[in-house]
């Protein structure tokens, strides 16, 4: 999902001070008219979301789970959020950070948006469904007592890792 704000070069862009547009109109104000030209920047600008959504994903694998924020950090719904600018007649994306909260909003307003005048739901609201899920099933857990039967095995040994992902305190014979 892209939503983009569009603000001036001497003031910063606030989430939740600027309507946000999609990619396509803004690069169509900006004078890129070519649909040629809009694709290759969503693409360029896909991949580098995804780098920095890898790199940041591979950074926090290296982490334990007390350095990541405990069982309670929240890495499921990311955000990274770019600027656009010129620079010598071309345009450059430039990483300015990652979040979570503000381009959950900013996205769910853009769908919000884009739904009231005739486009087609996104994917958005099954991601979020699919993610507050997991988050109150690890709640539900949080904390409990579990006796694993028959867990034991190098096969198996994703259970070990998961019910420590989950904040479980895991009795079981064989471990």
């Amino acid at each position: 999902q892209v939503a983009c704000a569009v603000g001036r070069a001497d003031s910063p862009v606030r989430h939740g001070a600027a309507l946000p547009q999609g990619l396509d109109s803004s690069l169509q104000q900006w004078g890129v008219l070519a649909p040629s030209q809009r694709q290759a920047l969503a693409t360029r600008l896909r991949e580098a979301a995804e780098a920095a959504m890898a790199a940041l994903l591979a950074a926090e694998a290296e982490l334990s789970p007390q350095q990541r924020g405990g069982t309670r950090a929240h890495t499921d719904i990311l955000g990274v959020d770019f600027l656009l600018a010129c620079v010598e007649d071309a345009l450059e994306l430039v990483a300015l950070g990652t979040n979570s909260q503000r381009c959950l909003e900013t996205c769910a307003l853009a769908e919000a948006m884009g739904r009231g005048v005739g486009e087609p739901r996104g994917e958005l609201p099954r991601l979020l469904a699919e993610a507050v899920l997991h988050r109150a099933q690890c709640h539900l857990v949080e904390g409990k007592d579990i006796l694993l039967i028959g867990a034991g095995g190098v096969s198996k040994s994703f259970v070990w890792e998961a019910a420590r992902d989950y904040g479980l305190r895991v009795r079981g014979s064989g471990r």
